[in-house]
């Protein structure tokens, strides 16, 4: 009886031990593939280019998928650039100016938001060579909404800071998370099983 019970503990212990493993294993797994992850935007954002920067509107791109074309105006200068900066939940306009302009943007709902508590819009924060600038709402509908900023002579970078951006990155996290623990888990109960039955 004593035997079995130093038995019954080894095999608690390595399975506890096979267990911690396995996690730790998952959230290395998770890291790692944020961290691919926050690469592959880093490097869309280098590669961002405007396709179209005809009739005031730009074919945002991040890899290899097209979002719908950004429409825009501005006065006093060029939008040369827009990327996505994911850690600050930004969108980042480069912008050549020429005099004192102003910019205006329709921001897809589905590209960058900004919400408050129960899913009510709530003001972009906007920042004009990182200091910052107030902005004007100038139209909402259900897809988009536009925003108007001034800029001074000389600015180079406007920053467009909501709530959502690009929701399917943080998806993909989550995904990845999820298949990991279902891996953990079948690798566990399969492993006691075949351990039981080599036992008993």
């Amino acid at each position: 009886m004593t035997e079995k019970r130093q038995f019954d503990e080894i095999k608690g212990k390595k399975s506890y031990a096979i267990l911690a493993v396995a996690v730790v294993g998952v959230v290395l797994f998770a890291a790692i593939s944020v961290t691919i992850l926050s690469i592959q935007i880093t490097h869309a954002q280098n590669t961002t280019v405007i396709d179209n920067a005809t009739k005031n509107s730009i074919n945002f791109k991040i890899g290899n998928k097209t979002y719908q074309p950004i429409k825009y105006h501005i006065v006093g200068g060029k939008l040369t650039g827009i990327y996505a900066e994911k850690d600050n939940i930004s969108l980042l306009l480069n912008i050549s100016s020429t005099s004192d302009g102003k910019l205006s943007i329709e921001l897809p709902r589905n590209i960058i938001d900004s919400k408050k508590q129960g899913n009510v819009d709530d003001n972009y924060a906007v920042f004009v060579d990182g200091q910052y600038a107030a902005a004007d709402e100038i139209r909402t509908t259900a897809q988009a909404r536009t925003l108007m900023v001034a800029f001074d002579n000389g600015t180079s970078v406007i920053e467009i800071t909501g709530t959502q951006l690009l929701p399917e990155f943080s998806t993909v996290v989550v995904a990845i998370f999820a298949v990991s623990m279902i891996g953990v888990i079948l690798v566990t109960t399969k492993y006691n099983r075949t351990y039981s039955n080599m036992h008993f």
